[in-house]
């Protein structure tokens, strides 16, 4: 998505629903997945409670008819799937399907609990019941807080199928006492009254969905740059934040670059406010073009811009930047009233975790000084640590890559 171009809110409604969740939501909703996992497990564990005390209790009084040994075996499958999607969290594997394989298990888990009150004998019960059947509708409510509208849908959805598969199932088999005969504690079988229960389960998918995509659109409006469309700085501090935490926790890598246009006050005023609103909308592009999906990319304040490399060494970081550099200063700024584009060129400073420090504020602040450094040194360049030193714009012994301009026209850069 283009925050530029288009906007949340701009967007049709179907790939409102659809779209998946940004990065930086992404990561608010990962964390209402480690929520979620705990409060199932510890629901599970109710469930698992209550047919093993009824199992106690019928083994004591050997009248009882009511077997619930199925329905302990069934409890106690749903109580291996929550420990292991706990687990799966807690270490932060497979991130991009936990969301939607936890959620497909919590309603999955619902009905095999009503297809073993069914198997049982007790299809009222599974029907018109009014303890198992709610469950349902927690399992969709906590698809909310994955931020993901596509889980609330998918969950929804199977629900929807299950639910009504068993429904149908009941009625084909002719297991339910025919309507007018009443169970003693759990009335009728009406399809009336099943359309209802169904027609529940799908308001709340549809609402849960609603309030996903509503709050996603106005948490974006908090966290992005109205004018860039890039992360702004808070939002930047907390994501380093969470890089620091796990790499930490893993024994990972990351760089970390603060990214400067040259002389930009020069440039404003020759130019004036829209040739610098151009160039940093210009720099903006480009690093989103430029810059891998799982980078984080933010603009820090004026002319600044910040980035989290993960997963990446120093030196791989630096030659990265290196060609972002190069990008920048071969794309044309056309301006209004200007026969010929101009261009702008930029520094940069890299630091990595955990030879630069191992805390976010160390870190950044590493990085900050070896801005100041390739400005200090003629602007125009990156730095990084000593071991790999950085290349003024003069040395680049026509290493510049495919993906840069080099048809560009003449560029006429502002005075420096």
């Amino acid at each position: 998505m283009d925050p530029i171009a288009q906007s949340p809110v701009e967007r049709s409604l179907w790939r409102r629903l659809w779209s998946p969740p940004e990065a930086e939501i992404s990561e608010v909703g990962f964390s209402g997945e480690l929520l979620i996992a705990g409060v199932r497990l510890l629901l599970v564990l109710i469930l698992v409670a209550i047919p093993a005390q009824a199992y106690i209790a019928s083994a004591i009084h050997e009248g009882d008819s009511r077997d619930p040994r199925a329905l302990l075996a069934a409890a106690a499958v749903g109580l291996l799937g929550a420990l292991m999607i706990y687990a799966a969290t807690r270490r932060h594997w497979a991130r991009s399907w936990i969301g939607f394989a936890s959620s497909l298990m919590d309603v999955s888990l619902v009905s095999g609990i009503l297809a073993t009150l069914v198997v049982l004998g007790h299809p009222y019960e599974a029907t018109n019941g009014l303890v198992i059947f709610p469950v349902y509708f927690l399992a969709i409510y906590a698809t909310s807080l994955r931020y993901d509208a596509r889980i609330c849908l998918v969950t929804g959805a199977l629900a929807l199928l299950q639910y009504g598969a068993l429904v149908a199932w009941i009625a084909w088999q002719s297991a339910v006492v025919p309507a007018g005969a009443p169970s003693p504690d759990f009335g009728v079988f009406r399809w009336s009254d099943q359309g209802w229960r169904l027609a529940q389960i799908a308001g709340a998918t549809l609402l849960s969905a609603t309030l996903v995509v509503r709050s996603r659109e106005l948490r974006l409006l908090s966290t992005r740059d109205r004018f860039t469309g890039l992360l702004n700085r808070a939002v930047f501090n907390e994501q380093l934040e969470r890089e620091v935490a796990y790499s930490r926790r893993e024994g990972g890598r990351f760089a970390v670059a603060m990214v400067d246009i040259d002389h930009f006050k020069r440039f404003n005023d020759t130019y004036g406010h829209a040739g610098g609103d151009q160039a940093l909308r210009l720099v903006a592009a480009t690093l989103r073009r430029t810059c891998r999906e799982s980078d984080v990319v933010a603009r820090y304040g004026g002319e600044e811009f910040a980035l989290i490399l993960p997963a990446v060494r120093s030196g791989k970081a630096q030659d990265l930047l290196e060609r972002f550099r190069r990008v920048v200063a071969a794309t044309p700024i056309h301006l209004t009233g200007r026969a010929r584009p101009v261009s702008v060129t930029i520094s940069i400073g890299v630091a990595s975790f955990p030879e630069d420090g191992i805390t976010a504020q160390t870190i950044l602040g590493c990085a900050d000084a070896r801005l100041y450094q390739a400005k200090e040194a003629g602007r125009d360049r990156v730095v990084g640590p000593p071991r790999a030193t950085a290349r003024p714009a003069d040395q680049r012994e026509g290493e510049d890559s495919e993906e840069i301009l080099t048809s560009v026209g003449p560029l006429v850069p502002p005075d420096r």
